[in-house]
């Protein structure tokens, strides 16, 4: 499974937010709210009200209020968003999908990632899967903040061996 560590994000945002911050931004929003790639790029301006995101699942009809990450470092932080939304009640990020993908390559790339790390799906839903499950070891609170169904699902984005942890205790509960 390919995620990426506090270290590889580190070097990662380093070298987006030198070369673009509006780039920076959106894997940051990704990450913190493990968004897909479409599901970033259809954050509007309007959907941040009150230091909260209004997440839209692609998966889901319901959105839910995530609040917006304040980090004491400026790396991931995402606080900008709250600034960026007061000016523009739009969409947030114009650029599309295939862009997205291009630039996460190339700053995956200039960051030294790993290739099968370069893109955003790793760093967003793989990545922020593995640090809520360092945090927490609740597969159900990821389950729920991923907008997933089914714990399989979930399952799926943690790391093998904590993959099959969370699998026993998911086990163990329904005896």
């Amino acid at each position: 499974m390919e995620y990426l560590d506090r270290n590889e994000l580190r070097r990662l945002f380093t070298v987006a937010r030198d070369r673009n911050r509006t780039h920076h931004l959106a894997m940051v929003v990704g990450l913190w709210h493990g968004l897909r790639v479409s599901e970033i790029l259809a954050i509007k301006g309007r959907d941040i009200v009150d230091g909260q995101l209004s997440v839209k699942r692609l998966k889901r009809s319901k959105a839910t209020l995530q609040p917006i990450h304040a980090d004491s470092d400026p790396l991931f932080d995402e606080r900008p968003l709250l600034e960026l939304a007061a000016q523009n009640k739009g969409r947030l990020f114009q650029f599309s999908r295939q862009r997205m993908d291009q630039f996460v390559k190339v700053y995956g790339e200039l960051a030294d990632l790993h290739p099968d790390k370069r893109h955003a799906h790793a760093i967003c839903k793989h990545s922020l899967a593995m640090l809520l499950w360092d945090q927490t070891h609740s597969l159900g609170m990821i389950q729920s903040y991923l907008g997933h169904r089914a714990a399989s699902s979930t399952l799926c984005y943690l790391a093998e061996a904590d993959a099959r942890k969370a699998q026993l205790a998911v086990s163990s509960m329904a005896i």
